[in-house]
């Protein structure tokens, strides 16, 4: 039976933050905010039979504000960085929140991450539901998105995204978890294995914009066909980092029939022996390593557990960022597609979590 716990946890622009809780009879439990969506934890027992939270998060929400990590956080209306902060539709050029230098990143400061959402309460989950007027951050179309939350008895956590427009407009979501599935960063996150099913990936120039063209994997550092510890292929590396500084690349994903019983993604601690797979019916998933997480506020497992740090580690944790290519609107080598007046834009990422 799934259970679902709210609670108060104060006041932001003059309306309440809520806490939902899911969760499920065997201790797997997902805490989410009706800010952002952020995921505040995700519960795991490990190979111990110990219940872990492996995600990075805060137990204060006024942590999440303003923070560029982005850490939990729905991710829209587009994930990742655009261009110049502009695209075209019809003709016509947007101007987009400069949030990342010239570029627009994530949504720009009037995006997803930053807003309340209005929730239900469903039998094995919640909806989030929020309406972003035409024009807002500088994008086109009045959308109305929605995102539902559901788990599972097989410790299993759902997450569609589903955005209905009145114009032609360009949507990209995801959801940005940085994942330690040591639990409670017991361990760092560049000790993890990670293993994509994707034969290449995006090239970027400065600024982390996608050049439109594509590298090969094999025998480079981005080959984790077979499952990787991220510290040996940080140590690898690559020319790429010399602008990443680490992995923070759309990974292109072999196609796959919707949501099929083969994942796309593969991480794995074997530290806690928890092994995470991820299905989703996005075309790209982009690994960003945290290799900037030293300059955002300590997290909790950090602060807590290792004597009130003042800095997180590099690589605490490993974002698994599925979505569209980003900048796709302004690349055409992408394929990506604009959403259609009066058409509902749908995807869904599926996590389930193993301990052995």
């Amino acid at each position: 039976m799934i259970t679902i716990d709210k609670i108060s946890l104060g006041s932001y622009q003059g309306q309440e933050v809520y806490q939902y809780t899911l969760q499920n009879s065997i201790g797997f439990k997902v805490s989410v905010l009706n800010l952002g969506g952020i995921i505040t934890q995700i519960i795991v027992k490990d190979k111990h039979d110990m219940p872990k939270n492996v995600v990075l998060g805060y137990k204060d929400f006024e942590t999440y504000i303003g923070n560029g990590a982005y850490a939990g956080a729905i991710v829209g209306r587009t994930s990742g960085r655009i261009a110049n902060a502009t695209f075209q539709i019809d003709g016509e050029t947007y101007h987009l929140d400069k949030n990342n230098g010239e570029n627009s990143l994530h949504g720009g400061v009037a995006g997803l991450t930053h807003q309340l959402f209005q929730v239900e309460t469903l039998a094995d989950g919640i909806t989030l539901r929020y309406h972003s007027p035409d024009g807002e951050g500088g994008y086109p179309a009045a959308v109305d998105f929605e995102v539902t939350y559901k788990i599972t008895e097989a410790n299993t956590l759902a997450i569609t995204y589903t955005a209905t427009v009145d114009a032609r407009t360009y949507i990209n979501l995801t959801h940005h978890n940085y994942f330690n599935l040591a639990g409670d960063s017991a361990v760092n996150g560049d000790e993890q294995l990670l293993q994509i099913d994707a034969d290449k990936v995006c090239e970027l120039k400065d600024g982390l914009i996608p050049t439109g063209n594509f590298i090969d994997v094999t025998h480079t550092a981005f080959d984790l066909r077979q499952p990787k510890l991220l510290k040996e292929g940080i140590a690898e590396g690559h020319s790429q980092f010399a602008i990443t500084r680490a992995y923070d690349h759309p990974f292109v994903l072999n196609p796959h029939s919707g949501l099929s019983q083969k994942p796309q993604v593969v991480l794995h601690s074997p530290h806690s022996g928890i092994t995470m797979k991820a299905y989703t019916t996005q075309p790209v998933a982009v690994i960003y390593t945290g290799n900037y997480l030293d300059d955002v506020p300590v997290f909790d497992a950090f602060s807590d557990e290792k004597e009130k740090s003042t800095a997180n580690a590099r690589y605490a944790g490993v974002a698994i960022e599925l979505q569209d290519y980003p900048d796709g609107i302004n690349q055409p080598a992408f394929g990506t597609k604009i959403v259609e007046k009066g058409a509902v834009y749908k995807q869904e990422s599926i996590y389930k979590f193993f301990n052995n």
